[in-house]
């Protein structure tokens, strides 16, 4: 069940807003995930997780995520968190107060005694605490168990799937091993720690485009800026893993993180992060010791009536909409609820093939209906680049704990370069921010056929 929410929910990562002013904010509602205060000790193979996985849960909906700590120490082992001056010491101040629900740790090698001492502390505060172990990439391509031995010189990066498989191994067969004795010690008959299997997933990254699959992506060497840290691609990766194993949910359709999204480099498109937030999930799912339940295939496959191949569905972009919304006018009650009168004011889009403005004038026809869910029935116009008027039409229907936040919207364009609008099916993503001039910001899909996985 866990795998198939995972697919739904990439599917329909796509939403066209239609409310307005406050009352947007409240029917768009969230996702009913209660957020984690987390504290990072941390090396800079991972210090750079906290503030874009801090969009992510934003993104996701989830309410109360709150970064109460980042240690960091270079090249550290978890032990050197442990042994900073109390005076210095954040994690173990943190940790005392009980003020941490999730304890998230980065050793280079295992065992690390510090591990133990912190998962101690913070029981001791905070009986109900989780505690996260990062499984890193061996810098310089080697494995952790000997680091920092050889860490420093020029790797080779044309590596086989095979050679990828290995490079890391005895590293992370230690840190299974300790993090088993661990729950078996501390746990009381239930896993407490778990492992974020980075290493297992920078490697089928790598195999990925060792195999030439990643697009974007022609080289293994483009993941790193020197022989250990990560360029953007391998973190936003690690970032959407760290998401996956924290709140149990799939990145798929979150958007890029922000150092990927404002890289000179063209070909770090949305493709590329859809294969990012794919590879993480995928790995967090096969990985026992994430915490994610492991579906079983043949039980998986009984489950579903999967489609023949050419009708599995496939995404492709189409444009971002920045959209301006008037306050609402209160229509009254109706027979199945509350009606409100939304107007649309103007706004922008632009995508690869479809550039403009919202033009002043739409409306959303908004009905709260009496059984607490939504639907939205809007109707508004685009003007081209190129002076085309294109009628958009939005419908969609949300309820709780979600609300309204997945629409269909359908085009009607005047025969010419814009004809494919009128012969397609669209689905969009909502993310509403209220300190933007244009609150509302619309990505919208074009679904289309692919081949099976």
């Amino acid at each position: 069940m866990l795998k198939f929410s995972a697919f739904l929910f990439a599917f329909l990562s796509c939403v066209l807003p239609s409310l307005s002013s406050q009352a947007l904010a409240e029917v768009a509602g969230d996702t009913g995930l209660k957020g984690e205060r987390i504290f990072y000790a941390s090396h800079s193979l991972m210090w750079y997780v906290p503030d874009p996985l801090a969009k992510l849960a934003s993104a996701q909906g989830i309410d109360g995520h709150q970064l109460v700590g980042l240690q960091k120490i270079g090249a550290s082992r978890t032990l050197q968190h442990w042994q900073l001056p109390d005076d210095e010491n954040l994690a173990k101040e943190a940790l005392s107060r009980g003020d941490v629900d999730v304890f998230v740790m980065s050793p280079i090698q295992f065992p690390d005694e510090g591990i133990e001492n912190f998962v101690k502390l913070g029981l001791k505060h905070n009986p109900e605490m989780r505690f996260l172990v990062q499984l890193s990439w061996g810098g310089g391509d080697i494995d952790n168990q000997d680091f920092p031995n050889g860490a420093w010189e020029v790797p080779n990066r044309d590596k086989t799937p095979e050679q990828l498989s290995q490079m890391n191994a005895r590293n992370i067969r230690e840190g299974e091993s300790q993090i088993d004795a661990l729950n078996e010690k501390y746990g009381d008959g239930q896993d407490i720690v778990f492992l974020i299997p980075t290493s297992q997933a920078a490697s089928e990254l790598r195999s990925r485009i060792y195999r030439k699959e990643v697009p974007g992506l022609e080289d293994q060497d483009e993941l790193f800026v020197d022989p250990a840290h990560p360029s953007a691609p391998l973190e936003a990766l690690n970032t959407y893993l760290h998401f996956a194993v924290l709140y149990q949910r799939s990145p798929v359709g979150l958007p890029a993180t922000q150092k990927l999204g404002q890289a000179d480099r063209p070909q770090w498109d949305e493709s590329l992060t859809r294969t990012l937030q794919e590879i993480a999930w995928q790995t967090a799912t096969k990985y026992s010791r994430s915490g994610l339940p492991i579906v079983d295939a043949d039980e998986e496959s009984s489950a579903f009536d999967f489609p023949k191949p050419f009708e599995y569905p496939e995404l492709e972009f189409v444009c971002t909409a920045n959209i301006k919304v008037g306050e609402a006018l209160d229509f009254g009650q109706v027979g199945n609820g509350k009606r409100r009168i939304i107007p649309i004011v103007g706004g922008t889009f632009h995508g690869p093939d479809l550039q403009g403005e919202v033009v002043p004038g739409g409306v959303d026809w908004n009905l709260s209906r009496s059984d607490g869910a939504t639907e939205a029935d809007a109707t508004y116009f685009l003007r081209t680049e190129d002076e085309v008027l294109i009628r958009v039409s939005n419908l969609g229907v949300g309820a709780p704990p979600t609300g309204l936040r997945f629409t269909t919207p359908r085009f009607i364009a005047p025969r010419g370069q814009y004809d494919w609008l009128n012969q397609s099916t669209f689905v969009g993503t909502l993310d509403v921010d209220w300190k933007r001039e244009f609150p509302i910001r619309l990505r919208v899909f074009r679904v289309r056929s692919q081949e099976s996985p």
